[in-house]
């Protein structure tokens, strides 16, 4: 009869213990067979936590930005007071994380983002964005408030378009009349999920490419960007700081417009980032330095390689937030939710010492994002003028 009852008290807790395994511990990543094998080194882990520790308190003269979640519509259980795995305190836990193999690029990774980036010319700094047809008129609004604005101000610069859908004839009048490097992104040679323009995984590997030739800054811009007069002054502030982001409290919290298959692959509990409002992934100023590429922009870019991770289960309308902030997982926003991960795993509540200033509306000091300009003869002008 005892040994009856043991058996049965064993095989209970068998289940159980495969049950907790299932649920809670096999979608994350912080396991014992990572710690067996590391990542990385121990040189590149030291290196990179140093230099974390130093950005957690570099002196900024933005103002503390606090968030606070409205809870009303979501779980008790992934409220941040109940979450029983925060972003770690330990500034090389959070390096560690981002280390991990499932963010780390493969040989096969690294080639394809060189070749992309032997498209690239070198330039001190270099503007970055990519167009299709359905943008092309707004893309031309934007060469024009760079043609205005940023070329008479930015010395040794250069322009980079990349190509993800245009028609011959309008690839050919880009190049003749913006005065830029166009690029036609070679969707072939990448993973068949990558021809869903709208998945956006072209986004971090067109930046780290465009990383490998900047001698000094990589600035990336959406078509719906105009520049303002000081973008000598966020240039500045990108080269001393390291990189500069679009942040503001208007944006939705991260798990609201982050499907859960992201947190599932990258190890993370939704509750994590509840209280931590998304960054604007349109507009992003970026140091050449072996931190900003080896801690965000690698991740980035794997990330992108990944379907499981920057596109978990989407469909058409998936990058549709508009009317709610207070779901988990309402909607996606595919490279800007996974960058907005990564930055915030990395700064935490000191994040907003790298926000851009006076980011509380889309007509902000340094650029405007307006998604409805357009210039459909823009370029035509420029070629009957030439």
């Amino acid at each position: 009869m005892y040994k009856r009852f043991y058996l049965a008290v064993t095989l209970a807790l068998m289940s159980l213990t495969l049950y907790l395994a299932i649920t809670l511990i096999a979608p994350y990543r912080r396991s014992l067979r990572e710690f067996q094998n590391p990542p990385t080194t121990e040189g590149l882990l030291d290196s990179l936590t140093d230099t974390l520790r130093v950005m957690l308190n570099k002196k900024t003269d933005m103002e503390f930005f606090n968030v606070t979640a409205d809870c009303r519509f979501t779980s008790k259980a992934c409220q941040p007071e109940n979450c029983f795995r925060p972003i770690s305190l330990n500034p090389k836990e959070r390096i560690w994380d981002l280390l991990s193999p499932e963010l780390t690029l493969t040989e096969e990774n690294r080639h394809l983002i060189e070749d992309l980036s032997s498209t690239i010319p070198v330039s001190d700094v270099i503007f970055v964005t990519a167009t299709s047809d359905n943008h092309f008129d707004e893309t031309q609004a934007a060469v024009h408030s760079l043609h205005t604005v940023v070329y008479p101000r930015v010395q040794n610069m250069v322009l980079v378009i990349f190509d993800i859908g245009l028609t011959n004839g309008r690839r050919e009048k880009t190049e003749k009349a913006c005065k830029c490097h166009v690029v036609v992104f070679p969707f072939e040679r990448f993973p068949k999920f990558f021809r869903e323009r709208g998945c956006y995984t072209w986004k971090p590997l067109i930046v780290m490419a465009s990383m490998m030739k900047a001698r000094k800054l990589v600035v990336y811009q959406d078509a719906s960007i105009s520049w303002k007069d000081p973008v000598l002054e966020l240039l500045d502030r990108g080269d001393k700081l390291g990189l500069q982001l679009w942040g503001a409290k208007i944006m939705h919290n991260i798990p609201v417009a982050t499907l859960k298959g992201m947190f599932d692959y990258m190890g993370d509990l939704p509750c994590a980032y509840l209280n931590y409002t998304q960054i604007q992934s349109g507009i992003i100023v970026l140091k050449k330095a072996p931190f900003i590429v080896r801690a965000i922009l690698e991740p980035w870019a794997k990330c992108g390689f990944e379907k499981d991770c920057f596109c978990p289960n989407t469909t058409i309308n998936s990058a549709n937030c508009q009317g709610k902030y207070n779901i988990l997982h309402w909607c996606h926003r595919f490279d800007q939710s996974a960058l907005s991960m990564i930055v915030t795993k990395l700064f935490a509540t000191e994040r907003y010492r790298y926000h851009m200033k006076d980011t509380e509306s889309e007509d902000d000091r340094f650029v405007k994002i307006n998604r409805h300009q357009r210039e459909g003869k823009y370029f035509d002008q420029l070629l009957a003028n030439s």
